[in-house]
């Protein structure tokens, strides 16, 4: 200021350069912030002293001392002891980029990614926003006004869920772009089955259930290039119920819908089924492009199906039939068969569960 005072210059000047300066030291505050929360995650449940932070990041204690206030003010349990030190407590269920960065074991899927409090869909703000950003960006949200779901439907998404959406560039025919709806099926039942001691299972074709209630559901929706007819870009939409009040959903969706919370004593972090999630598809994803991917796809998701040797209703664009599910093909189609005994390929359509 005085530099700018003594060599005369203009108002409009002294208010961009003071403009400039406050970026600078904002911008300084939010990395230090980031760097202080991502130490604190990967320590979480330890305490860990202000001054050794202070060492590590190469900043002053009061510096750590601003960051921890400012992680204070968005909700984060950060406990602090005199001479102890912060500590993030594991019942914190923040969810934010640090927190699952911390997590995240993958190379590609959600290296780099984007967590929003709430959005009307993850699916469209990635399509909307994001589509030009690199394979793997991910958008991550808590709650989503528009959710949206198969043939059309909304797709109930309040608070307590973990809402995901996955921006792929596969190089695959389009007629196998349903593997990666299978995919995402398999990731997240697994996702969950390591995260807790629940074994859910797959509804054909997208629907993951435990106790015949809903805990998550896929839509995968792709960009076709119209010159070539090839894939351009595919986004992959998974909403997972996790401490989801199910409750304050729509009452013709209480007796279909649940959370993993119904179900666990003590349910994993949104922060920790968000970064499973990632590492768990990338894992799939590899597999898939890999020699023989399809198959070793369709043995997971196969295994975890459930209904089957069961009864099930089966409802296609023109029938609506009682059939026994047999398993899927080798395209992922699913196979049924009719009460007079005839086996029948669904390659589209929905299979209800008979009560």
């Amino acid at each position: 200021r005085d530099d700018v005072e003594s060599r005369g210059l203009g108002d409009v000047y002294k208010r961009q350069l003071c403009y400039n300066i406050e970026r600078v030291f904002h911008r300084r505050s939010f990395m230090i912030r980031e760097k202080v929360l991502y130490e604190l995650e990967i320590n979480r449940g330890k305490q860990i002293s202000g001054g050794m932070l202070a060492k590590k990041l190469g900043v002053s204690r009061a510096a750590i001392w601003k960051a921890i206030s400012s992680l204070r003010d968005e909700g984060m349990n950060i406990t602090s002891v005199t001479g102890g030190g912060y500590c993030l407590t594991n019942d914190d269920d923040t969810i934010n980029e640090q927190s699952i960065h911390a997590l995240r074991k993958t190379k590609v899927i959600g290296s780099s990614l984007i967590v929003l409090p709430e959005v009307t869909s993850t699916n469209t703000i990635l399509k909307n926003e994001y589509s030009h950003k690199d394979e793997g960006f991910t958008v991550i949200s808590t709650r989503q006004t528009a959710g949206k779901g198969r043939m059309g439907r909304s797709f109930t998404s309040p608070d307590g869920g973990v809402y995901t959406s996955i921006l792929l560039k596969p190089n695959m025919p389009l007629e196998n772009l349903s593997f990666l709806t299978i995919l995402a099926a398999v990731a997240a039942c697994i996702t969950i089955e390591n995260c807790t001691d629940l074994k859910p299972q797959i509804k054909w074709v997208n629907d993951v259930l435990f106790d015949k209630k809903k805990l998550c559901g896929i839509l995968t929706e792709a960009s076709i290039e119209g010159e070539t007819g090839n894939i351009d870009y595919v986004v992959v939409g998974i909403g997972i119920n996790v401490r989801t009040d199910i409750s304050k959903m729509p009452k013709e969706l209480q007796n279909i819908a649940g959370s993993i919370s119904d179900f666990c004593e003590n349910p994993p972090r949104r922060a920790e089924i968000a970064a499973t999630l990632l590492n768990v598809f990338e894992e799939c994803y590899n597999i898939l492009c890999s020699e023989d991917g399809e198959d070793k796809i369709l043995k997971l998701y196969d295994d975890r199906l459930c209904c089957k040797n069961e009864t099930v209703e089966v409802y296609t664009a023109s029938e609506h039939y009682n059939a026994i599910c047999k398993g899927v093909n080798s395209a992922g189609n699913l196979i049924v068969q009719k009460e007079d005994g005839t086996l029948t390929i669904l390659q589209a359509g929905e299979i209800r569960i008979k009560v």
